[in-house]
């Protein structure tokens, strides 16, 4: 595999996790503010 395809992944992957922890924060944020 070279470089580039494995920083392409690497950077997939953490955009990925990235938007999943954002959402949920965003998800858990709202409902706490409904709760209120």
């Amino acid at each position: 595999m070279s470089t580039g395809s494995l920083i392409t992944m690497i950077i997939i992957l953490g955009l990925t996790f990235g938007g999943m922890i954002y959402f949920l924060n965003i998800a858990f944020t709202s409902e706490d503010k409904k709760g209120d």
